[in-house]
């Protein structure tokens, strides 16, 4: 009895082993995963902030529209532009596209071409020359936040430094613009200045110079927002045959702004040293004075 139980039991160990030899043969067909053969994306983390030096236009131009938040184009003596420069990628609060150095020539450009269009925001724009364009210099348009420092725009047929048609936030610190006259017109447009036409809200203009543009040293006409010049001077603006030569234009009829220009110096300009332009809105000139302007010092300042 005893030897017919063990022989049970050996004929179950077999059979045992003999199914999971079966289960783990090599004959046996391989169970092919299903996601064996898909492919593998990998996507960065980050994109990796860049410094470069640029000297001809191909290259700033590729550097500026390929740019990324944090950075540094840096442009290295002059560069003759044949068309606009667009900036229209945009940095971040604490990780800004920084461009700077340099001279952009803009006397190569077609007819009505700005020098540099701003469309982007978070730009560090700063120590660099614009000059002889045949049109405005730089233009901040539907973008925001973008700061200029030590800019000189100086020779174009119309306004060197201008907020436009959006442009918010925009802050223009210790910069100059000077000698820009639009022939075509008798001098009736180029400004040193301008934040007009509908510019948006928060912009500012601090530790500037306008001097000798044919029409206004700053020109704030349409502009629906508040706008804050401080510490700016505006010197022998008008010499355009139809310039109206203004130190300050702070605003157009119609409107009711109020805009500030705090600690600013008017002098030996063709026609007021601010003047209200129809503007009813209270003006702020805290500090602000000059001399020598042909028609005054203040007018229709309310």
């Amino acid at each position: 009895m005893k030897k017919l139980k063990s022989a049970a039991l050996l004929c179950s160990l077999l059979a045992f082993a003999a199914c999971t030899k079966e289960k783990n043969s090599p004959l046996l067909p391989a169970v092919k995963d299903p996601l064996a053969s898909a492919p593998v994306t990998e996507t960065p983390l980050s994109i990796t902030a860049r410094s470069v030096t640029v000297t001809t236009e191909a290259a700033l131009k590729s550097a500026v529209s390929s740019a990324v938040a944090g950075d540094v184009i840096t442009i290295s003596g002059t560069i003759n532009l044949t068309s606009t420069l667009q900036l229209l990628n945009s940095g971040t609060s604490s990780a800004k596209i920084n461009i700077s150095g340099g001279t952009l020539n803009c006397s190569g450009l077609p007819s009505g071409s700005w020098g540099v269009k701003v469309n982007g925001s978070w730009w560090n724009i700063q120590n660099m020359v614009l000059k002889s364009g045949p049109s405005s210099g730089i233009v901040f348009q539907s973008g925001g936040n973008n700061f200029v420092n030590n800019v000189t725009a100086t020779g174009f047929k119309n306004t060197g430094i201008q907020v436009y048609n959006g442009g918010f936030n925009d802050n223009i610190t210790n910069s100059n613009s000077s000698e820009n006259y639009d022939v075509a017109a008798g001098g009736e447009d180029a400004d040193g200045f301008a934040c007009k036409l509908s510019g948006g809200s928060g912009n500012k203009f601090d530790h500037c110079t306008a001097t000798h543009n044919s029409d206004d040293g700053w020109d704030l006409f349409g502009q629906p927002s508040t706008v804050k010049i401080t510490s700016c001077t505006a010197t022998r603006n008008g010499y355009g045959t139809n310039g109206d030569g203004n130190g300050f234009k702070l605003g157009s009829s119609g409107q009711n702004v109020p805009h500030t220009v705090t600690n600013c110096s008017a002098t030996n300009n063709k026609a007021w040293g601010y003047d209200g332009n129809g503007n009813t809105g209270h003006i702020t000139s805290t500090g602000s004075g000059g001399s020598g302007n042909g028609a005054g010092l203040f007018t229709r300042i309310f």
